[in-house]
């Protein structure tokens, strides 16, 4: 069942059992009430009654005091007083009856055939009123009683009255009007919660149309959030955060297995170009018929491209090392480091007479010693190797207290570097200048083993840089390395 479809039978239910037995309870409770005041009424009127009885005993004890028959004066005055007493105008048939100590009737003006127990009459009591409400042929009457002193007679006065009208009839009509007002609102009430429950769970139809797209791969698509500030635009706005993060991950992964790719390829174009050449020439060299210059050229080239494999092979052993888990982290002194790495590239930096500007502040940080003389070492022959004779290369460290932050920077005024080939040059193996570097027996693994150096220890790592006017690398150690 559909969740809108819930909603509307659930809350129609709860319409039907708050709405009805609230109604139920109010006309039972106005049935009560008009009852009540009904049977007091009744009670007044019987205590009327009673009071003209009382009267009548006094009056047949003046006609005793005249030697006149008691029984006669007793029936004339009853006739009397029944007489006077139902001849009033009344909506409600009333009865009286009118019993002997030993219950048999004496007087009854009642058209009721009562053929079971009356426990008003044989329970009625002298000064206490009994009253019975009682159900005959599908109308209800009252029933009082009590037991009366009259002229040394007990009697047991039994007054019946007819309520059906304004009591039960009344109740009848309540309930009738409440049943085609209960039909009324019920109608605008479902039109009501079908409009509602379609639109409350509208929503929850867009995410499933939505989520379904996505499960296809479509993870550009989201849900319009429509400004909601409710629930459900807080969900959406989630939703659309979650496939946000699904979908950069997804590009992360396929970034990264195109990266992994490349790196393959790269590897294995990289180890095919000095084999191949190895493979020539030794067989060149098995063959034999070759003059002296022929074969130590062979022998030279064999001999530089197995060195080549050789510096690749424990290049790539550094990345590996770098990514295990493992390193040893000390607290040391990064212008010590900057100072080491500029003595040994000393002699490459005295080659090129290039002026080497160095003004770094004292600082120490947590870290890998060895892995940050690498990453320096790195950068610097970098900006040696792109300097030309006789240039410049500036080393600068300060701490920016305002951002807890300090700021290395290797700047050279060398070649530089493509604006296009600024994000690439950081992936394994790219190289810039491909016949340059590989002439000085490069791979392409330099900025790859920073990359991963700078990863390890939180180092943000920028590159800036402007053809024929040199680069700028721009290293950020932050507060995590203890500065």
């Amino acid at each position: 069942m559909k969740f809108w479809k819930r909603i509307f039978i659930y809350s129609m239910i709860w319409f039907i059992i708050i709405f009805n037995g609230a109604g139920i309870l109010i006309i039972e409770n106005m049935h009560k009430r008009n009852l009540d005041r009904t049977i007091k009424i009744f009670l007044d009127e019987y205590e009327n009654l009673n009071g003209i009885f009382t009267l009548s005993d006094d009056f047949i004890s003046y006609w005793d005091s005249k030697k006149e028959t008691n029984q006669e004066i007793l029936k004339n005055w009853i006739d009397i007083v029944i007489k006077s007493y139902f001849s009033s105008d009344v909506l409600e048939p009333r009865y009286l009856e009118m019993y002997s100590e030993d219950n048999k009737l004496i007087f009854s003006n009642s058209k009721l055939k009562l053929d079971i127990s009356r426990p008003e009459i044989t329970g009625a009591k002298v000064n206490e009123k009994i009253f019975i409400v009682r159900k005959v042929k599908n109308r209800h009457y009252i029933f009082i009683s009590s037991k009366l002193n009259i002229h040394r007679n007990n009697i047991k006065l039994v007054l019946i009255k007819d309520v059906e009208l304004n009591t039960y009839k009344e109740r009848y009509k309540n309930y009738k009007l409440f049943l085609l007002l209960d039909c009324f609102i019920f109608l605008i009430f479902g039109l009501g919660m079908y409009l509602i429950s379609k639109k409350l769970t509208n929503p929850i139809v867009r995410f499933s149309k939505v989520s379904q797209e996505i499960a296809k791969g479509n993870y550009k698509k989201r849900i319009n959030i429509d400004s909601r500030n409710d629930e459900i635009g807080l969900l959406a706005y989630n939703f659309n955060v979650m496939v946000q993060a699904v979908d950069t991950n997804i590009e992360e992964l396929k970034k990264m297995n195109n990266d992994k790719q490349e790196f393959i390829d790269s590897l294995t174009h990289e180890l095919k170009t000095p084999l191949t050449a190895i493979i020539g020439y030794s067989d060149l060299l098995i063959k034999g018929n070759i003059n002296e210059n022929i074969k130590f050229k062979a022998l030279n080239y064999i001999n530089s491209e197995a060195k080549r494999l050789e510096k690749l092979s424990f290049t790539l052993l550094k990345l590996i090392v770098i990514k295990q888990e493992g390193l040893t982290f000390e607290n040391f002194s990064l212008k010590q480091c900057v100072g080491d790495a500029c003595k040994t590239l000393s002699y490459k930096i005295e080659n090129k007479n290039i002026v080497l500007k160095v003004d770094v502040e004292s600082v120490v940080i947590n870290g890998d010693k060895q892995l940050i003389t690498i990453l320096l070492i790195n950068f610097l022959d970098n900006a040696i190797k792109a300097s030309k004779d006789f240039g410049v290369i500036s080393i600068k460290g300060f701490l920016e207290k305002n951002n807890n932050k300090y700021i290395l920077i290797f700047k050279d005024c060398g070649v530089g570097i493509p604006r296009e080939d600024l994000d690439k040059i950081k992936k394994p193996f790219y190289m810039v200048d491909k016949a340059r570097d590989r002439a000085k027996n490069g791979v392409g693994l330099g900025l790859a083993i920073c990359e991963e150096i700078c990863q390890v220890h939180n180092i943000e790592f920028d590159i800036d840089s402007k053809i024929n006017k040199g680069t700028e690398i721009i290293l950020k150690f932050h507060e995590e390395n203890n500065l």
